[in-house]
């Protein structure tokens, strides 16, 4: 079980830190575009946590899928982790899009 539960922290672990890396990039900041710069900072971080944990929810459903032991409720329990998780990623990227156009819309590049 101590094993188990290790595999899974490190598992965690990896899944949500991940992300933070895809953000150590330079930003060149410009004060004309200050507000599109903060609002795509803002946009891309909170995507890179909703997608680590999107992963993470994908991992622990076939993890209990994998775990079943021939148990129907177990499975049932896995799809619907996979299931959910895949509509929180669909409503996920449906508003990052919707962010984007947004911001193309009220932040004007005179």
């Amino acid at each position: 079980m101590k094993k188990q539960t290790l595999i899974l922290i490190c598992l965690w672990v990896a899944v949500l830190f991940v992300p933070f890396m895809s953000l150590a990039d330079v930003v060149d900041y410009d004060e004309d575009n200050a507000i599109a710069q903060t609002i795509t900072n803002i946009t891309k971080w909170v995507t890179n946590i909703c997608l680590g944990i999107a992963i993470l929810m994908y991992v622990i459903g076939g993890y209990f899928w994998v775990i079943d032991n021939g148990n129907l409720e177990s499975v049932k329990m896995a799809k619907n982790i996979i299931l959910s998780a895949t509509i929180g990623l669909a409503i996920i990227l449906i508003a990052n899009s919707l962010v984007s156009v947004v911001k193309t819309l009220v932040v004007t590049n005179d």
